[in-house]
């Protein structure tokens, strides 16, 4: 070999560890490592436009890098304080704490945001789908406005007897079935009613009343069509904020990274609501997917590796399983971490730029989640997408509803029976009295 060539024939030793998709570690049968992802990409790159070769080691405790109050450092990031390691991989979010005590980061390879990560909602069955069109206050007032019109009708058809009814009629009472009550019933559930208003004041009374029936059944026909076929669906978490102000789903946080130094120093606000809430630490979102999917907790960790998960779980079942708040909670700048003060940083730096710049790294994410954007919608948009025939849960309500009719009409028959049995009880006591029933 000559001297120019051990000159520029230069060996580095370089740190990763696994978080997909950015960096990937398998053990292969034959015992050795096998590297793959987006850093690998870059570290390759980097080694064949700069001529050098490399050692790969992993971090002990399999951690990015947080530092403590004594200065001392674990991770990746305290290999490279320690010298132990010429580069890592990372990529690291960096910030003033690891770029001026653990190392020196290169200019960003990627821009991501920290968010939520949660099981998407699945579509329920609901007894109380059949009342969902109308709030409730809307219901509140269709039962007061029943009474109040029976009232009105019952006075004006009063005070206009003497001028259409001849005084007999006038003096014969109506009966149940016939009574403005029924009457409003009826026109509220679309029946025919065979008695009519005679006094103008009744007509435009009831006229009144039969457009504004007219209105109300339309618009809760047409609502709980549209429900029904196209279902609502609450996302209980859509951010940080949400997160700690729910009590039902416990949440994680990834250990040993940027974010968790940031959240145990916090000492108030939002962070140090996260902090205190947490029952769970991850090494990262992809490694415990199916926790998240099976609804075990939610986790705080990057978009990108969201993306990952989404796009991997739709194109292995069709489905999408996940959910990502739509808050980006907190920016994450993403680079490599070299040695203070490196001979090979600041040309590292330049090829960083130029892959940048080239859309290299673009490429290589989009072929890492070739369907990314599958499941990026909200729980509603995903939905809409489907023609879902309707369901026997989707009915439940309804039956519900008819249930508990035929158990009332049931009670009313008995009822209707033990009067009728005590009337003509009472009558063969007492031929001379004349009872009518239910007029």
């Amino acid at each position: 070999m000559s001297e120019e060539e051990v000159v520029t024939q230069r060996h580095l030793t370089v740190c990763a560890e696994t978080w997909n998709p950015w960096m990937r570690i398998k053990e292969g049968e034959d015992g050795e490592m096998n590297y793959s992802g987006i850093m690998f990409n870059v570290l390759e790159f980097l080694a064949e436009a700069m001529n050098f070769t490399y050692t790969m080691v992993r971090p002990p405790d399999g951690l990015w890098g947080v530092g403590f109050p004594n200065g001392s450092w674990n991770g990746q990031l305290g290999m490279v304080k320690r010298r132990e390691v010429d580069l890592a991989l990372g990529p690291f979010a960096f910030n003033w704490e690891r770029h001026h005590f653990a190392c020196e980061f290169t200019q960003p390879v990627f821009i991501d945001y920290e968010s939520v990560f949660v099981r998407r909602q699945r579509i329920e069955s609901d007894l109380a789908g059949l009342i969902k069109p109308y709030t409730w206050q809307t219901w509140v007032c269709i039962g007061v406005i029943i009474p109040v019109m029976w009232t009105v009708l019952t006075l004006l058809n009063r005070w206009s007897l003497t001028e259409y009814y001849s005084k007999n009629e006038a003096q014969t009472r109506m009966g149940f079935s016939d009574s403005y009550l029924m009457w409003i019933i009826r026109t509220l559930t679309m029946q025919s009613n065979p008695r009519l208003p005679r006094s103008d004041s009744l007509r435009v009374v009831t006229g009144s009343w039969l457009i504004a029936t007219i209105v109300i059944i339309s618009l809760f026909s047409g609502t709980l069509t549209a429900m029904l076929t196209v279902p609502f669906v609450k996302v209980p978490i859509d951010s940080t904020t949400d997160l700690v102000e729910q009590n039902e789903i416990p949440w994680a946080v990834e250990s040993g990274s940027f974010l968790y130094q940031i959240l145990y120093l916090a000492t108030s606000g939002i962070y140090k609501q996260i902090w205190d809430g947490h029952t769970h630490l991850i090494t990262d979102c992809y490694s415990f997917r199916h926790d998240i999917r099976d609804g075990k907790y939610a986790a705080v960790c990057d978009k990108l590796t969201m993306k990952k998960v989404m796009s991997e779980d739709f194109s292995s079942s069709g489905e999408c399983n996940y959910y990502m708040a739509s808050e980006d909670f907190k920016s994450m700048p993403l680079a490599l971490g070299f040695q203070h003060q490196h001979p090979l940083y600041a040309e590292a730096n330049q090829q960083v730029l130029y892959m940048v710049a080239t859309g290299l790294i673009d490429r290589w994410i989009q072929q890492e989640t070739p369907n990314g954007t599958a499941c990026l919608g909200n729980v509603e948009s995903n939905l809409m997408q489907l023609l879902r025939p309707l369901s026997l849960p989707d009915y439940y309500g309804l039956f519900s509803l008819y249930a508990v009719c035929v158990v009332g009409t049931c009670i009313t028959l008995f009822l209707e029976m033990a009067a009728f049995k005590f009337r003509n009880s009472e009558n063969k006591r007492n031929p001379t009295t004349k009872t009518t029933i239910f007029e």
